[in-house]
């Protein structure tokens, strides 16, 4: 554990989280994944430092999918919790939750396992929380799921916010509270898949105020909380934006409620924050929060009927304007061929324009068996993803070959770091366990020029560069020193 003491022994608990299975396309909850939902958050420590919170869910559909297509009495999962700050391991973790095939009622379960941890944080930085999982007994059935927390540099003359804590349940403590989720005298149960919808339709969130009275005066401030449309504006129907609140301290709990019952399906931002008595904003964050309502319909787009539109699912597409459109098409270039490049670049229509692209998404979207408008959804939400890890001075990262790979596969199950040392260049080996029904896929990028600008030099996944012989394009001399998988022990 690298000298940290846990503070928060490990327990679970079971709530019901019914919608989760509406969205198994995107959480990947049951189905042949044993991927485990994942998130985190930073609370300052009062008397020094923070906290580092690590929560995790796990559907028993999971478990009861392990059952039935693998004839075990008992379904068994190996959980491995890796912490790393500036590459470098700083916590790690391991233990197993199992469910016996005798629990005739696992099939139906709306329930996930749900578990909380919590570690002292001294030091600021960036926190990279990897979950491996991997279901004992069973070939190749291995995911991960991973999550970075900014650890901030403690600021005393300015508001500082907590990350936010969504939950399925905030109550009092009492006899009955599981101690893995009660926080301040409140048991918050955590729902970290952030997914919220027709069978929880109430979003409850929990969040740290500290440093009021660098920047409030008098007696009173307001906690300002809403819900903004991936567009940015504010969504209305769920409640008022601000609350006025007694100031009695330096340090405040804000807890409350967003009702999202009326909301049609897709990605919000939760946008929360302290104001003075004015509404004037002093601090605020934001986290994405996922709404699945598919009862409620999708607005109707300015100047378009539905027939107008087809798939109601792609109505994002048919609000953009010409250049918002093109920009959203520069980033499908690694679904499309030339003829199609050379085909919409002829189009000038708006319609005509998300009416093509509507059709490549969903083109695209039927060789990974899921709908277009989810596959569009995690494709550009990789996009972000890679600018943020792989930006260079060279370009954006979702442009460079790791970009590529991360954009088209998602996060390898693994990453081996190989620094620049007397034998190699640096490069990294990223490991997948299962692509397009091959196991165990390989690709291997090189910092040629040691500027970070890692190209791909060799993958195992057929259709990509392949080079058996890599290691001499890297190899200075020789090179042993292979980073295990946390399985392979």
């Amino acid at each position: 554990m690298t000298g940290l003491k846990l503070f928060l022994k490990r327990s679970r608990a079971v709530f019901v989280l019914g919608v989760l299975f509406l969205a198994c396309s995107v959480h990947s909850f049951a189905g042949s994944s044993v991927r485990a939902n994942l998130a985190a958050a930073h609370f300052q420590n009062p008397d020094s430092g923070y906290y580092l919170e690590i929560y995790y869910s796990i559907a028993d559909a999971v478990f009861a999918d392990i059952h039935a297509k693998n004839n075990l009495e008992q379904a068994e999962i190996v959980f491995n919790l890796v912490i790393k700050q500036n590459d470098a391991i700083w916590a790690t973790k391991v233990w197993k939750v199992a469910k016996s095939a005798e629990d005739t009622t696992l099939a139906q379960s709306q329930k996930s396992v749900v578990d909380a941890m919590r570690y002292a944080v001294e030091q600021p930085g960036t926190y990279e929380i990897k979950l491996y999982t991997k279901a004992v007994e069973v070939a190749n059935l291995l995911d991960s799921a991973s999550v970075t927390v900014v650890v901030p540099e403690k600021q005393p003359t300015d508001i500082e916010l907590s990350n936010v804590l969504f939950s399925s349940k905030i109550g009092r403590e009492d006899g009955k509270s599981n101690p893995a989720f009660v926080r301040n005298g409140y048991e918050i149960v955590p729902n970290p898949a952030a997914l919220f919808g027709e069978s929880s339709p109430i979003v409850y969130y929990y969040f740290e105020a500290y440093n009021l009275s660098q920047k409030l005066t008098g007696d009173k401030y307001k906690l300002f909380c809403t819900i903004e449309s991936i567009s940015g504006n504010e969504v209305q129907g769920t409640g008022s934006a601000f609350r006025t609140k007694k100031l009695t301290g330096d340090m405040a709990i804000e807890m409350g409620t967003k009702i999202i019952s009326k909301l049609p399906s897709g990605t919000y931002s939760f946008v929360y924050g302290i104001a003075d008595v004015d509404e004037h904003i002093l601090a605020q964050s934001k986290k994405d929060i996922f709404i699945y309502n598919p009862a409620i319909p999708q607005p109707q787009p300015t100047g378009l009927s539905i027939a107008d539109v087809g798939d109601k699912s792609f109505l994002e597409l048919y609000r953009m304007g010409n250049a918002e459109l093109d920009v959203e098409f520069d980033k499908m270039v690694y679904l499309m061929d030339k003829p199609e490049k050379e085909f919409f670049a002829k189009l000038t229509i708006e319609k005509a324009k998300a009416d093509y692209m509507q059709e490549i998404w969903v083109k695209a979207a039927a060789t990974q068996g899921m709908a277009g408008s989810v596959y569009r959804f995690i494709y550009l939400k990789r996009i972000d993803e890679a600018n943020v890890k792989f930006r260079s001075v060279f370009m954006d990262g979702w442009k460079s070959d790791r970009g590529r790979i991360y954009v088209l596969y998602g996060p390898p199950y693994e990453v081996q770091r190989f620094p620049n040392s007397p034998q190699t260049t640096p490069y990294e080996v990223w490991t997948y366990s299962n692509l397009k029904g091959q196991g165990g896929v390989l690709f291997v990028f090189s910092d040629k020029t040691g500027f970070k600008k890692y190209e791909q030099i060799h993958s195992t996944m057929i259709g990509e560069l392949q080079d058996p012989d890599w290691q001499r394009q890297v190899a200075k001399g020789t090179q042993n020193d292979y980073i295990n998988n946390p399985f392979e022990n």
